[in-house]
């Protein structure tokens, strides 16, 4: 009886080891705000708050089934994020083999890792001068298939095809985008380029560059990030620069961050971002943050301070908004 007992349940036992590698992880940030005289509080300022599960399974031969679903919390009224999508930040699964990762669904796109490699503290939070400037839709992409190559001497490469799904216009592959990038690594040095087009309409497409680069000298980080998008019939072209320094400084990170907008599109239209921020480590998994920014816009550009998530005020045309803030952010 007992042999009979262990024949039924070793099954179950190999089954519950193989889904045994799913974990629960989560972020919650939340700022206080004064900017412009409006004093509010805000959800995402350095992260964007979430909660997500992703795990694997284990196929031998060096293979897994790998997956990923990640949703958006607004912290501050406790709605989802990213317009309300249920698992708006990711929702992807695939395969993991030593060619590389090869996944399908909702993801970040290869542009996207360079922009938060070299921005500011990590890239796209409150005080990263390229979070302002930057065209936010293309950075997740719809019905995509992704790969990963494993890294080789240093190098590792990411492609991405997100099919737009156009049904008003079939076989004109409206919506559909691509994304690659090159990323290198040798000890404090890091560089990535990145290239993304976007088919917009029968006659346009956006195409959007970035380069990035960080050096380590000790223990100061200097990092700089470049970008560019350019289109079909010249409504959209712009440029911008990001310059940042880390600074390790007691218990914590002093950041400082300047970046420029150009665009060659709409005369005036220019914009200047300057920043400082301290992420003071409480432990290993939560953080205090608090900083000032400002950003000087031309007569027609009218670019507002933005955390990662949390949205900036209005601003109207030529005014130059400056922004204070003091945060937390917990991980778990």
């Amino acid at each position: 009886m007992r042999r009979r007992l262990a024949g039924l349940l070793a099954p179950l036992c190999v089954m519950a080891h193989a889904q045994d590698n799913v974990t629960v992880f989560g972020v919650l940030d939340t700022y206080l705000e004064h900017v412009e005289g409006t004093t509010r509080l805000q959800s995402g300022g350095v992260s964007g708050s979430r909660l997500g599960f992703r795990g694997s399974e284990d196929l031998g031969g060096g293979n897994r089934v790998i997956f990923m679903l990640e949703s958006g919390i607004n912290v501050d009224d406790g709605t989802s994020g990213q317009g309300g999508l249920l698992f708006g930040r990711q929702a992807w699964v695939g395969l993991a083999t030593r060619a590389g990762d090869v996944t399908l669904g909702r993801h970040y796109s290869p542009l996207f890792f360079t922009l938060v490699t070299y921005g500011l503290g990590g890239g796209m939070g409150w005080g990263n001068a390229s979070n302002y400037f930057t065209d936010n839709s293309v950075l997740r992409v719809n019905n995509a298939v992704s790969y990963a190559s494993p890294s080789y001497a240093g190098f590792k490469f990411r492609a991405l095809a997100g099919l737009g799904e156009n049904a008003t216009q079939p076989g004109a592959n409206i919506g559909n985008i691509h994304s690659a990038s090159l990323q290198y690594d040798s000890g404090p040095f890091s560089a990535n380029a990145a290239v993304e087009t976007r088919k917009t309409t029968a006659a346009n497409t956006d195409r959007f560059y970035a380069l990035g680069a960080s050096y380590v000298v000790g223990t100061v980080k200097a990092s700089v990030l470049a970008q560019a998008r350019r289109d079909d019939i010249d409504a959209a072209r712009n440029d911008a620069l990001e310059l940042g320094l880390s600074i390790p400084a007691g218990p914590g990170t002093l950041l400082l961050d300047a970046g420029r907008f150009r665009n060659r599109s709409v005369a005036d239209a220019a914009a200047t971002a300057v920043s400082i921020r301290y992420d003071y480590n409480l432990s290993k998994r939560s953080m205090l943050y608090a900083g000032a920014a400002t950003i000087r816009n031309s007569a027609r550009s009218r670019f507002g301070i933005n955390g990662n998530t949390g949205a900036a005020l209005a601003v109207a045309a030529g005014d130059d908004p400056r922004s204070l803030v003091l945060g937390v952010r917990h991980t778990f």
